[in-house]
Order: structure tokens, then sequence, then C-alpha cells
């Protein structure tokens, strides 16, 4: 079973006679890279680690191997470390042909890609070795297809992804933080109630002026709660990222005892299951 691999670093046939470290050293970097997030994006989700075992250089080329260990010494990685190995080598060897591999994750096409761009910029060879299989070349030729099928498989990652981005006009409840400026605007960073996400809140001229000057705006609003009204802009993700704020309503906190939460009467003597039905409509006929 494949446990060890080898990758050897040539320099371009036009270049210099010796590689750039900058230029072999980050292809390492990133062929191990791709080769560990072809197992799992996260270190936390990963079996193996791979280990140096070997590295020389032949004047010019450079050469180093890794080998599969695995990180808990109760687990057997042999055959986890093969099917890593064959999908990474399999992976690699569709992008030289110009096709996609879908089951090659998505993790590892930018180091993949980053890749195949220094063999056409530096490196004039990279060979990946596995033992007992003939080396895998990859040669500026099959670089550009490689980037061809990258880049095609980004715009179809893209267009798959669905775009949140929009403003919506309402209310949100939000806890001031601090001051700032919005390009020459005043503006609060405020926590918004329901994520926790600090986030900019513009102020119009007349809400600012209503706040106060700049000087007041930490001593009396920071650590307050607000009700603030506007535009409410969301990103790409979904995610509240910008406020114009027109209004503002203050939200003092209150002090509840918790003997007098204890006091009151939510079911007004119904049963659980009967205060569902209510709260579900079930039992208005």
């Amino acid at each position: 079973m494949s446990r060890s691999v080898s990758f050897t670093i040539h320099p371009a046939a036009l270049g210099a006679e010796y590689l750039s470290v900058t230029d072999a050293m980050k292809q390492i970097l990133d062929l191990v890279e791709a080769l560990e997030h072809t197992e799992a994006a996260g270190s936390a989700d990963r079996q193996i680690v791979w280990r140096l075992t070997d590295a020389h250089t032949n004047s010019p080329p450079l050469t180093i191997t890794a080998e599969a260990f695995s990180i808990s010494p109760a687990i057997a990685i042999d055959i986890e470390a093969s099917r890593v190995v064959k999908r990474f080598t399999h992976g690699i060897t569709e992008l030289l042909h110009g096709r996609s591999d879908p089951e090659l994750p998505r993790h590892v096409i930018a180091p993949l890609k980053r890749i195949f761009q220094r063999n056409l910029n530096g490196i004039g060879l990279t060979e990946v070795s596995v033992e007992g299989e003939q080396p895998l070349t990859v040669a500026p030729s099959g670089a550009r297809s490689a980037i061809i099928a990258v880049e095609r498989l980004e715009l179809d990652w893209k267009a798959d992804i669905q775009d949140y981005r929009r403003t919506e006009y309402g209310a949100v409840e939000v806890e001031v933080f601090g001051i700032t400026r919005f390009y020459d605007k005043p503006a609060l960073i405020v926590t918004e109630r329901l994520s926790r996400e600090k986030v900019t809140c513009i102020l119009s001229s007349q809400l600012a002026d209503f706040l106060g000057p700049n000087h007041q705006w930490n001593e009396a609003w920071q650590g307050e709660r607000l009700l603030v009204s506007g535009a409410l802009h969301y990103n790409e993700a979904g995610s509240l990222a910008r406020i114009e704020a027109e209004d503002a309503e203050p939200l003092p906190w209150t002090s509840v005892a918790l003997g007098d939460l204890r006091d009151i009467d939510l079911t007004r003597g119904r049963s659980v299951q009967e205060h569902l039905n209510l709260i579900r409509g079930e039992d208005v006929g």
C-alpha cells in the first residue's frame, strides 16, 4: 500500500541553472498542503501526518520524500494513506488532461492552482512519485491545461453560490460598543443582538445631533441598548453588514428578580399540551 510520496522539483529549462529557493520551497509546501487537504480540510479531521523522511538535491533537482504516519498510535492508516494518495494523484492526472475530478475536495484546488502556475514561471517540471508506480510529471503544457480546468471548476462553484446581498428597511436591536466614522460620517460600532456580530451603524445628521456630540457618545451611549431603524445592508452570506440609521430608540436594561419570573403563570391553568395547542392555533375553531 502507498505510504510514501516523493516530490522532485526541476528548474525551468530556459531559466537559471539552479532552482530559486523560494519557488522550490513554496512548491513543496503547496504539494504537501494539497496532499493533506485531499484527506480532510481541517487538521482535526485527519488521521495522517506526513513526515519528512528524506530530502536531497542532485544539482539541480530537489527531491523530498513524505511518509504517512498515524496521528494516533492506536489507529492503522495503511488503507487510508493508500486512498488519499490515489485520490491525490488521480485528481492531478485528470486536471493535467483538462478534466475535473468531481471527487477532488475543493480545498485541494487552491494549492494545486499555485503549483500549476509556478510550473509556468520558474519551475520546469514537478514530479510526483508513488512507490511502485510510474512518476506523475507536471510539465508546462499540462500545467496550462490544468489551470484552464481549475478555472472552469471555480466558475462552476461560483455559479452555485447564492448571493444573499440585499438591503431591507426595518429595525434591529443593538448594543453600542464604541464610536467611529464612516467616510467622514458619524457612526457607532454596535453588536447586533441575535448574531452578536459587530456592525457599523452610520448615523444620519439628525440622529447624530440627537445622540449628541462625539465627546458625549462614549459617556452616554457605550454599553446602551438601542432599537435602530433604517436601511439594513446584508452581505453575500446573508449576514448584517452595515446599518444606515434614521432613528434610534433607547432600550434600557431592566432588572427582574428570579422570584418574580417564577410567579408568572404563563399557562393559566392549562396543561402543557393544551398550552402548545393554543400557541399552534390547533384549538382555534
